[in-house]
C-alpha cells in the first residue's frame, strides 16, 4: 500500500468559527501502480463538526476523513475531497496516474555521468548491489522520474504483469527527458518469454528503426569500459573495432566518487549492442553550445515526429527483425530492453547518454 499523508490532526481547540482548512504534501498529484491501494490521508484544521465528502467524477466514493483509492484500469483519475463545517468549506483535487504494474529485471548503465550521481541522478550512494540498482530505478520509473543508461550500450529491462500484444499499431511506449536538440537514441528490443520461466534470458529481437540497415549503422558493436585507478577520473574504454577513449569525468558539474557504476564488482565490463551513427556537434564553434538532433523514428529518447509526443516515443511490436535483419512475427512480448545507442562525447554537456521515464502498454480496445 501506498501512503500519502501529512500526519492528519484536528485541532479541538482553535474555535469553531474559523473555516476549514485542507493541507497535503506536494501538489496532490500522485502515481500508483495498477492494483496497488493508495491512502490519503490529509491534514485537516479547524474541522470540529465536518463533514467529508470524497468523490470521482462527481460520484461519491467516500465519507470519511480519509480515503484508500484502488485503481482497476490505467490511465488519471481525478479525486475531489470536500470538508465542510457550519463555519465554511474547503476542497482539494488529486490528481492520481495510474500505471501497469511493472518490473524491472535488469539495470545496467554503462559508466555516465548521473550514474551514482546523488542530486539530479537521485542516487543515494547505497546502491553497491545489482539488486539495490534494480530497486533505485523501479522506484525513479514509478515516480516518472529519469533512469539513464550511460554511454554506449548501457541498458534497462522491464516486463509488466500482463503480455503485450501485437495489435494493428503502436503497442508501447517509452518515455524520456528529450527536447528539440536534445535527443539521445537508444535502440530498443523485445522479447517473448519462449521458455514460460518469467525471466527474461530467451531470444532478443530489435525493433527496427530509420536507422536500420544504414552503411553507418553498426550492428554487434562492442564497448568494454574499465575501472578508473582513483576517484573523479574520466573512464577509459575500447571497443571491437581497435577504437578507444573517454567517458570524461566532469567535475564542474559532479561531484561523484566515479561515472562507473557501484555495483559491477569487475574491474572491467562489455556491453553489445547496435551503434547509431553520431549527429551531435558544436553549433557554436567555440564549445559552448552542443546539438543532438533527433533521428526520424523507432528510438527512445527520441524527440521524432513521426512516431510519438514530446518526450514519449511510441512503438509497434510488427517492427522485430532477427539478427540477420529479417522480420520476424511476433503475436505478442513479455518484455523490454532500451540500450544507449550512441557513443559520443559532447564537451561540457557530458556522454551522448539514453534516458527513460516510462513504459506504458498501449490498449487498442
Amino acid at each position: 500500500m501506498v501512503i500519502i499523508s501529512s500526519s492528519c490532526n484536528i485541532d479541538e481547540e482553535i474555535t469553531s468559527s474559523l473555516p476549514p482548512k485542507i493541507s497535503i504534501e506536494g501538489n496532490g498529484s500522485y502515481r500508483v501502480r495498477l492494483g496497488e491501494e493508495l491512502r490519503i490521508a490529509p491534514r485537516y484544521e479547524n474541522c470540529d463538526e465536518a463533514t467529508y465528502s470524497w468523490s470521482i467524477e462527481g460520484k461519491e466514493v467516500c465519507n470519511e476523513q480519509r480515503y484508500t483509492f484502488t485503481p482497476n484500469s490505467v490511465g488519471i483519475t481525478k479525486i475531489t475531497l470536500a470538508v465542510t463545517t457550519s463555519s465554511g468549506s474547503d476542497s482539494r483535487l488529486f490528481t492520481i496516474t495510474t500505471v501497469d504494474n511493472f518490473k524491472v529485471y535488469d539495470y545496467t548503465p554503462a559508466p555516465g555521468q548521473f550514474i551514482g550521481e546523488l542530486k539530479t541522478g537521485g542516487f543515494n550512494g547505497t546502491e553497491v548491489t545489482h539488486e539495490a540498482a534494480i530497486t533505485y530505478a523501479e522506484s525513479r520509473l514509478l515516480e516518472d522520474k529519469f533512469v539513464s543508461l550511460g554511454a554506449f550500450g548501457g541498458y534497462i529491462v522491464v516486463g509488466f504483469d500482463r503480455v503485450v500484444k501485437n495489435t494493428e499499431s503502436y503497442d508501447f511506449s517509452i518515455g524520456s527527458n528529450a527536447f528539440d536538440g536534445s535527443s539521445e537514441p537508444g535502440v530498443v528490443w523485445v522479447m517473448q518469454d519462449e521458455n514460460g520461466n518469467g525471466a527474461p534470458d530467451d531470444t532478443w529481437y530489435e525493433l527496427s528503426g530509420s536507422e536500420t540497415g544504414k552503411a553507418e549503422t553498426i550492428q554487434n558493436y562492442a564497448v568494454t569500459y574499465y575501472r578508473p585507478e582513483a576517484s573523479k577520473m574520466d573512464v577509459l574504454w575500447s571497443d571491437n573495432m581497435g577504437g578507444s577513449g573517454v567517458v570524461e569525468y566532469l567535475e564542474s558539474f559532479h561531484n561523484q566518487e566515479s561515472y562507473y557504476p557501484q555495483w559491477v564488482e569487475a574491474d572491467s565490463y562489455t556491453l553489445t549492442g547496435t551503434r547509431l551513427q553520431s549527429r551531435s556537434y558544436d553549433s557554436s564553434g567555440n564549445g559552448s553550445k552542443w546539438v543532438n538532433p533527433a533521428f526520424d523514428w523507432g528510438y527512445a529518447d527520441n524527440l521524432s515526429a513521426v512516431d510519438g509526443a514530446e518526450r514519449e516515443n511510441l512503438f509497434d511490436i510488427s517492427n522485430a527483425i532477427d539478427k540477420q535483419g529479417n522480420a520476424v512475427e511476433l503475436s505478442h512480448i513479455d518484455f523490454i530492453k532500451v540500450q544507449s545507442a550512441i557513443q559520443q562525447q559532447c564537451g561540457w554537456i557530458g556522454e551522448a547518454s539514453t534516458e527513460v521515464t516510462s513504459f506504458k502498454i498501449i490498449d487498442s480496445e
